[in-house]
């Protein structure tokens, strides 16, 4: 068991450096408006959608990561990936974001477009060039209708149907808090074609167009995260589609879902932990520099038992992603670790956060500082890609045989 970053690695994070200064940085400072403490405000209307000059920066980064390689460097070669492993991946994403959450380097990666998911699209003529080859190339973006106002956990229990008539499909419901839907260029939606709640394998999955009349932004909601515009309800009313924009074969839908959402379960420990190891960087700072009484802060033991307690949970996380990773790039069984390194990263980025606002006492509170963000973007991941409770059912399962 080897968990050395490879030198292919190391050069991949250096070339992510060195984009980031030379590509990143520059947009970092014309559009400062979009990183300060204001930054909601500026970055969506008055309707809560993210207007269109920071969709301009968003879009000029992809386009330009796309052409260095990076934007698709999860994907296998045989598609026109960069072919990395899991291991190599999550290593990337975690150097990717250890650094100040209030930059533009975290529009470099699309996760809701480029990801496993989409590989049925590949192995359809019809589907690779009008869907997949323009995520690939960052010239389409998709989002995934998967959760419904009531359904979230109990995803298999939905109550969006499709049915056949003729050679169209016709998809009715509702789904809601999906990421990037009001401006996405297509949806993956999944629906119950057949079976009864509860049933896996009459779950499907199409391809519904942004012009599809069919297709309905509805309430875009507004979260406790500091981004904005990101979240609404999707409404499908009588949307139809051809059979030519079912994903793979009828019924295989929630096997496409899970691939989604178990990519997730590795690459947001890995992201946790390199945000977590830069929050815990800036407190150690702090605790050497910030003086009460004629001391450091970090002399003060209540102050190191915060930093010890940090440091700690940190490498717990790091080396569970990793060793779920590596479970993986062997074709073992790592959904156990999966939901174990999830939980852990989770909840380890949400305490850092907490823990570095205390130790920077009022000013860690004020939005100077981004500690508070991060705290409220950190909060979500404790819920999607499976809440915590989730992932301590799937822990379980494997030791009782109940």
């Amino acid at each position: 068991m080897d968990f050395t970053v490879s030198q292919e690695v190391e050069l991949i994070n250096s070339q992510i450096d060195e984009f980031i200064a030379q590509e990143v940085e520059p947009l970092e400072e014309e559009y400062d408006q979009f990183l300060g403490e204001d930054r909601e405000r500026h970055i969506v209307d008055d309707d809560h959608r993210r207007v269109d000059e920071y969709l301009a920066v968003r879009e000029q980064i992809r386009e330009k990561s796309a052409e260095a390689g990076f934007y698709t460097m999860s994907m296998p070669e045989r598609v026109g990936g960069g072919g990395l492993s899991a291991l190599e991946y999550t290593l990337v994403i975690e150097h990717l974001h250890n650094r100040d959450p209030r930059g533009f380097h975290h529009m470099m990666l699309d996760g809701l477009s480029v990801n496993h998911s989409i590989l049925p699209l590949y192995e359809d003529d019809y589907q690779r060039e009008e869907y997949f080859e323009p995520v690939m190339n960052a010239e389409k973006h998709m989002t995934f209708a998967l959760t419904e106002p009531d359904h979230g956990s109990d995803a298999t229990w939905m109550d969006t149907t499709a049915e056949k008539e003729g050679d169209e499909w016709v998809i009715d419901g509702t789904k809601c808090f999906i990421s990037d839907s009001v401006e996405a260029d297509f949806v993956m939606v999944h629906a119950r074609t057949s079976g009864e709640d509860g049933d896996v394998d009459g779950i499907s999955t199409f391809l519904v167009d942004r012009d599809n009349p069919g297709w309905e932004i509805g309430k875009i909601q507004r979260s406790m995260g500091t981004g904005g515009g990101e979240q609404a309800f999707n409404h499908f009313n009588e949307c139809r589609v051809p059979e030519s924009q079912l994903v793979g074969e009828e019924g295989t839908g929630f096997r496409t879902a899970m691939t989604w959402v178990g990519g997730g379960r590795l690459s947001i420990p890995a992201r946790a932990v390199g945000l977590a190891e830069w929050v815990f960087e800036q407190c150690v700072d702090y605790a050497e520099t910030r003086k009460t009484f004629g001391k450091p802060i970090g002399s003060r033991q209540f102050v190191q038992e915060m930093l010890v307690q940090m440091r700690v949970e940190i490498e717990e996380a790091r080396w569970l992603y990793r060793y779920a990773a590596w479970k993986m790039d062997r074709g073992e069984d790592a959904r156990w670790l999966q939901s174990a390194a999830k939980l852990r990263g989770s909840n380890v980025l949400v305490d850092a956060a907490d823990r570095a606002i205390q130790i920077h006492g009022g000013a860690g509170y004020m939005r100077s500082l981004p500690f508070e963000g991060i705290y409220r973007d950190a909060r979500v991941t404790r819920i999607y890609e499976g809440s915590d409770e989730i992932q301590k059912r799937t822990i379980a399962r494997q030791f009782l045989d109940l």
